[in-house]
């Protein structure tokens, strides 16, 4: 109980909070709302055809041949060449098969670049007698079965239109991508670098050539081949021992190996990559796509372990339809929408959570196309019209899913997103989603934690958190400067009542530093992040950068940042950086949506990113722990000892109450930390001996 005289001390500070003015906040970058099917179609040609107007500026006309154009630079490798071209074929194509929304000369004009770019590809392929603008031809390399799949089926859309010498070299490419894949298995592997995408992408060749060439003596051995590939897409251990029959086999007989963990997660590029699960299995999708515009039965294998993986994905994809990102993003953070895997699994497999996504993930889209003149590259981005033209491609799927699944009224799968804890042991995560937080700490591959608020309120302008690699941990400079790697001697984690609790011991800055962790998810709003840093040697601190949580702040998170405090509010715009701001107190609160106690440390300190990182995000940090101040430390002294309490969709006001409950208290068995949540209770977490 606080005493009289804390009580009106915390009163008044709670009304000087709100005396002070309240800067304007930018107004919803995303206006969301419920769409009819009518209205979800209308803003499907909306965006491929802004994006084929935008296209417009990256299109060539070929001056070695002028039946041929090109998007993009047109070399022969690289996403920008021929995987650019065969995208905006596709692109070009839908509106052009499906599509009322080109008209007159518009509607010419790109039938015209449409076939121009089906020439210039099939005339540079290696089956061709012409080379691409760099001096080369293209094909039979790691991706070109993918290209050779895009461009087949956009140009299957307007078959009807191409001359037979056009038809012809379509069929000599995808036929010749196709047969590369007849002799041998499909690749696998689990661990940093899974097979599931290429398997994927090498799937749509043959399963396009299969259906789209069924008389051509290889059509039979295609289809073989295709299911195979479908198999050991999403192939999982188990699969080695299942007898069960998928398409007049055995599964152990079709698969040759594992591609995703027994949980479902995969890795690629070293870590927990949910941008590969997700485009791994619209790959699947797409071949469903092929037997149904071919009017074929779907195989069984289409959808080997689909729903399986997406049951796993839905614990993983926050409000807005993004990814929750545990092991961080080596991509652009916004930049790979999974509009079609959405799209495929609300139309193909009658999911209501995928099929409610796509249409926030697609107004999401719309919108920053909008602030862009018809460009679906995100702002900040680096990649140009290389993102621009996978996005149009991966919309056009989308508009495609609704166009051959159908829409036979609404889904029937109604399960809303899950809560609870998860762990993922293979890749050494562990993570806890309520309805108002998404939290998660990785012990393996990268060491970081996450969290997010994700109340439903807030998809107007839900882009708040930045998965940095250091999150919650930390890092601290020496000087001189050296190695500051971690590395995990040891972990545990286990459920709780109403959350999860992980503790782990590192091993960092060359060895010199071990950092013990404490990691706390209680109840709907709350975590706890405590550690202590001892010297395993002689050092000198230069800086400590302890208890980091990343913040977006830039055009697509409204532009501005209002954190409060003790003592008032401090502003922070997006284009125009500041020097880092020590926040007084012990308490703070960013925009009403995360709250901050330190309850020991250094002191908290605002961050403010200078510009657009390789995330293609503004990364604004807010330190819970941070001190500038260089010292020496002797072998065996603590270098560090922080507490941070976070809490997710809570007002500064509350912020400064629940401040006041966070205390702690010395027990005969050792410390604990006492605080009352934010949905009321009280709460106590042991803390890490000294």
């Amino acid at each position: 109980m606080l005493s009289l005289t804390s009580t009106i001390l915390l009163m008044a500070l709670v009304l000087l909070i709100l005396a002070v003015p309240t800067p304007a906040r930018a107004d919803d970058v995303y206006h969301i709302r419920p769409l009819s099917d009518g209205e979800l179609m209308a803003t499907y040609e909306a965006v491929l055809l802004d994006a084929c107007r935008y296209a417009d500026r990256d299109w060539h006309e070929w001056s070695s041949d002028q039946r041929g154009g090109y998007w993009g630079n047109g070399i022969s490798d690289g996403n920008e060449g021929i995987r650019a071209i065969s995208q905006m074929v596709l692109t070009c194509g839908t509106l052009l098969k499906y599509s009322d929304a080109l008209k007159g000369d518009e509607r010419r004009e790109y039938a015209r670049k449409a076939t121009e770019g089906i020439y210039y590809a099939v005339s540079t392929h290696l089956t061709g007698a012409q080379t691409c603008v760099d001096g080369k031809r293209w094909g039979g390399t790691w991706q070109s079965a993918m290209w050779a799949g895009t461009l087949g089926f956009g140009a299957w859309l307007v078959w009807d239109d191409l001359d037979p010498e056009l038809r012809e070299g379509i069929e000599r490419v995808v036929t010749s991508e196709a047969d590369r894949f007849l002799a041998g298995k499909p690749p696998t592997g689990r661990w940093n670098d899974t097979k599931a995408e290429e398997n994927g992408w090498t799937l749509i060749c043959i399963s396009l050539a299969a259906n789209m060439f069924p008389e051509h003596p290889h059509a039979a051995a295609w289809r073989e081949k295709a299911i195979e590939y479908m198999m050991n897409t999403l192939s999982v251990p188990a699969d080695l021992r299942d007898t069960r029959i998928v398409d007049g086999k055995p599964v152990k007989e079709w698969v040759s190996g594992a591609n995703l963990h027994p949980d479902f997660t995969l890795e690629n590029h070293g870590f927990l990559h949910l941008s590969y699960v997700e485009c791994s299995s619209y790959f699947l999708t797409q071949a469903a796509m092929h037997h149904t515009y071919a009017r074929r039965p779907i195989p069984q294998a289409a959808t080997h372990h689909l729903m399986d993986t997406w049951r796993m994905l839905r614990m993983l994809l926050l409000p807005c339809g993004e990814a929750a990102r545990p092991q961080g993003m080596d991509w652009e953070l916004h930049g790979l929408p999974n509009i079609n895997l959405c799209a495929s699994l609300g139309a193909y497999m009658r999911d209501a959570q995928a099929a409610n996504l796509e249409k926030v993930v697609l107004q999401r889209m719309r919108t920053w196309q909008e602030m862009q003149d018809g460009n679906l590259t995100v702002p900040g981005s680096r990649l140009g019209f290389t993102r621009h033209s996978i996005v149009a491609e991966q919309t056009a799927y989308g508009f495609l899913a609704h166009q051959l699944f159908g829409r036979k009224g609404e889904p029937t799968n109604q399960e809303p997103p899950p809560t609870g804890v998860r762990k993922h042991h293979s890749v050494g995560v562990i993570l806890h989603r309520t309805r108002n937080k998404f939290a998660s700490f990785s012990w393996k591959y990268r060491i970081m934690g996450t969290l997010a608020p994700i109340g439903d309120e807030r998809l107007g302008n839900p882009h708040f958190t930045v998965p940095i690699l250091d999150g919650f941990v930390g890092s601290v400079e020496l000087s001189p400067g050296g190695d500051m790697k971690k590395r995990a001697l040891e972990h545990s984690w286990k459920e709780t009542a109403s959350g999860f609790e992980t503790t782990g011991v590192l091993l960092t800055n060359g060895d010199q530093l071990r950092q013990t962790i404490k990691v706390t998810s209680v109840g709907e709003k709350t975590v706890v992040y405590q550690d202590r840093i001892a010297a395993l040697s002689d050092v000198s601190i230069a800086r400590e950068l302890g208890a980091p949580f990343g913040i977006e702040n830039d055009e697509l998170s409204g532009g501005r940042r209002t954190v409060y405090h003790r003592d008032g509010v401090a502003v922070f715009d997006w284009d125009k950086p500041q020097e880092p701001v020590a926040i007084p107190g012990r308490w703070a609160n960013v925009d009403g949506r995360l709250g901050i106690v330190a309850v020991a440390g250094s002191g908290m300190t605002y961050s403010q990113a200078k510009g657009y990182n390789q995330q293609a995000v503004c990364a604004d940090v807010l330190y819970g722990s941070y001190s500038g101040q260089p010292k020496s430390v002797k072998a065996g002294d603590l270098v560090a000892d922080r507490i941070i309490v976070f809490f997710t969709e809570i007002t500064p006001e509350e912020t400064a109450v629940l401040s006041e409950s966070v205390r702690i208290e010395e027990r005969p068995n050792g410390r604990v930390l006492r605080l009352r949540l934010p949905e009321g209770g009280e709460h106590e977490i042991g803390l890490l001996r000294p």
